[in-house]
């Protein structure tokens, strides 16, 4: 009966890597293409809100209402994730992006809709990463394989951002923004497939781990779809609290454990410092040799590292503790802007943007894997849009900084936002590798991250 036993786990563990690697393979493409129609939305409604009403002050406008959402909104966000499925809220989230791109297609004109319109894709938006954060822990218990996930989508992710504007521009020529609109809201009707996929997956992931677990009374399926998918997605039984405290809770586990605070205290300094140089380097495009056309390749081989920069922790970087390595990169990143800055040399400016978008990407992958890592199952929605508000409100700080800088001492506000990404990142680098994490028993650490036990529990 045992050796039975034995064999029906083995049949389930190599029937579950099958699928799971065709079920990664839809959700990666299904990312690809809603990647692609967030950039869609985003460059065709700034074009129709230029086109239509001729006011850069609108354009602004539109911009701030894709970024507020993920800030204002992360407390009711993270409790809409843990309350519910976090593949149903996919689902109802791509539908709801859908609809709303195929109305802006057609009636999406004034100011007043076309803020609304961003506004309301922008929430949307910050749901949809809120759910993606739940779900890939779930999807990928190990914490290896959770990093390679994360490196995988961070390259789709980034390569959607060069499609998506090169689409706009092709679609626009030949039939306006309300072609490009069209077309961005199929683009999210074609990832809605990926939900029920996600949804088999985790019902299949549960009774995998039910044969697994040896118990020879145990049934080999819940007793209904709907009880294997909801045990799937919550990782165990429900708790009274899990959606009290919204955003304060959310936050007070993402800072949770000295290496935590040190990592996004890093972090949150660095992207607030480089938000600074973002929005001074179209003023420093006029200093540089070869102007605003070196400009473009410039940003442009920054999105080539972004695509590349994953890829770097297949090797022995992806076995470093992913704290270090975000911060790490966090400080190249600075440094590729005081270089920049400070040596506006094209053949070095180009090289520093490489390394600076690989770096970027690298933060990015081992940032969201360590957060993930040790984060408590019922509380993974509210941690998500706590991570994603802090973020966001970084970025807002430097664009706000940045309002500052007189355009004439832009190359010195870059020099001045590259050296303090550079300092801090170094100095939380020295301070993340000083720091220990507490014991855990073995088979609790994650073999890449070692920091298990790091966040506590609610």
């Amino acid at each position: 009966m045992r050796q039975r036993l034995l064999t029906d786990g083995r049949r389930a563990v190599v029937t579950s890597l099958r699928q799971g690697r065709a079920a990664t393979l839809l959700v990666i493409a299904a990312l690809l293409v809603s990647t692609v129609g967030d950039e869609v939305a985003m460059v065709a409604l700034a074009l129709r809100g230029a086109d239509r009403t001729g006011l850069t002050s609108v354009v602004s406008a539109q911009m701030l209402a894709g970024l507020v959402p993920g800030i204002a909104l992360g407390g009711p966000i993270g409790r809409i994730v843990d309350r519910f499925r976090a593949d149903a809220v996919l689902g109802v989230t791509l539908a709801l992006e859908c609809l709303i791109a195929a109305v802006a297609a057609a009636v999406a004109d004034g100011a007043v809709l076309l803020v609304a319109t961003m506004l309301l894709l922008g929430a949307l938006g910050a749901v949809a990463q809120t759910c993606v954060m739940a779900l890939v822990p779930r999807l990928f218990p190990d914490s290896d394989a959770q990093l390679r996930v994360n490196s995988l989508m961070e390259s789709v992710r980034n390569a959607g951002y060069i499609v998506g504007p090169l689409l706009v521009g092709l679609l626009t020529a030949r039939g306006g923004t309300g072609l490009a609109l069209a077309v961005d809201a199929g683009t999210f009707a074609f990832a809605l497939p990926a939900v029920p996929v996600i949804s088999r997956w985790l019902v299949t992931a549960a009774r995998d781990r039910t044969r697994t677990a040896g118990a020879s009374d145990a049934p080999d399926a819940p007793d209904s779809p709907d009880a294997a998918t909801d045990e799937a997605v919550t990782d165990g039984p429900r708790t009274p609290g899990r959606t009290a405290g919204g955003l304060r809770v959310g936050l007070a586990l993402l800072w949770a454990g000295a290496q935590r605070r040190t990592t996004l205290a890093t972090i949150v300094v660095t992207v607030a410092a480089t938000s600074v140089v973002n929005v001074l380097l179209p003023f420093f495009a006029d200093e540089i040799p070869g102007g605003t056309a070196v400009y473009g390749v410039l940003l442009a081989t920054w999105s080539m590292g972004l695509v590349l920069g994953p890829f770097a922790l297949r090797g022995r970087l992806g076995r470093r503790p992913t704290a270090v390595v975000a911060v790490g990169a966090a400080a190249v990143v600075g440094l590729s802007y005081l270089v920049t800055g400070a040596y506006p040399v094209v053949p070095l400016m180009l090289a520093a943007f490489l390394c600076g978008g690989m770096a970027n990407a690298v933060q990015n992958v081992a940032l969201r894997t360590h957060v993930m890592a040790d984060c408590p199952p019922d509380v993974r929605g509210r941690v998500g849009a706590a991570y994603g508000a802090t973020l966001q409100s970084s970025v807002a700080v430097g664009f706000a900084l940045a309002g500052l800088v007189a355009a004439d001492w832009a190359r010195w506000g870059i020099l001045a936002g590259g050296s303090v990404a550079f300092l801090a990142g170094s100095i939380g680098w020295l301070r993340t590798r000083a720091v220990v994490p507490s014991p855990a028993p073995a088979e609790d650490v994650p073999v890449s991250t070692g920091q298990a036990s790091e966040a506590g529990t609610p």
